[in-house]
């Protein structure tokens, strides 16, 4: 009896486990080689779950992947997009976790100078890029830009270093990680012009129900204002824009 008792509390656990679609990208979300998910937002979604007593299934996916299941779960968080106003009416926008700064970025060997907009429009510059990224739809709005597509971050900061691409669009604190993921110096990196400096967001579809959002939003704007989500970001290196 107390066994049976046991086995309809987990399951019952199990069932009101909040679903968090968990895209991979590092340093936000991390895909450790044994045991469960990391990063820094997923550290602050695991703190707020704690406060809200909430239980959380975390689910990891290739970045493109998270973005198309979420519109058929419902009820599930995604983490972490980039808001841009192509994917403003796509999902409802919970609560933003960290600021980026989305860049172009050369390896100095090759490219010493920073690289700029400007270049990229008048040379004939191999710019790679994450599938389906923020720095993906940036480069689809201009016109005759070579780019080439990766599946993941890991994959442009190798192709980068070995010339195969001439620069790389990305979020400075995923460059900055991939490269030191990649046994690359930090000084190889050259910081180019900035794309945009947005939000990366706690987000669901958009018929996520709101009152279930406002209590993630709540919690997390008192992570943000105890300082404890800063104190989360500090222990991965993250530099602010």
């Amino acid at each position: 009896m107390r066994l049976l008792l046991l086995l309809c509390l987990l399951h019952s656990s199990l069932a009101h486990a909040v679903t968090l679609l968990a895209a991979e990208v590092p340093p936000f979300v991390i895909r450790p080689q044994q045991g469960a998910p990391t990063g820094m937002a997923i550290e602050v979604m695991e703190e707020a779950a704690r406060r809200l007593h909430e239980s959380l299934s975390i689910e990891l996916l290739p970045f493109p992947r998270a973005l198309s299941q979420i519109h058929h779960r419902p009820d599930a968080l995604l983490l972490p997009p980039a808001w841009s106003p192509v994917r403003a009416e796509r999902l409802s926008w919970v609560a933003p976790l960290i600021e980026e700064s989305f860049v172009l970025l050369t390896d100095r060997r090759y490219h010493p100078e920073p690289l700029t907009l400007k270049e990229l429009d008048q040379q004939n510059v191999l710019i790679g890029t994450l599938r389906d990224s923020f720095s993906h739809e940036w480069l689809n709005g201009r016109r005759d830009l070579r780019i080439e597509l990766a599946h993941d971050e890991q994959l442009n900061a190798q192709k980068l270093a070995r010339g195969r691409i001439q620069g790389w669009a990305a979020s400075w604190n995923t460059a900055r990680y991939q490269q030191q993921q990649n046994g690359l110096p930090l000084e190889r990196l050259v910081r180019g012009e900035e794309l945009a400096r947005t939000h990366l967001y706690l987000a669901a579809a958009p018929d996520f129900p709101t009152a279930l959002a406002a209590r993630w939003q709540q919690v997390i704007a008192q992570m943000r204002q105890d300082g404890s989500l800063a104190r989360i970001l500090a222990q991965y290196d993250y530099q602010a824009p």
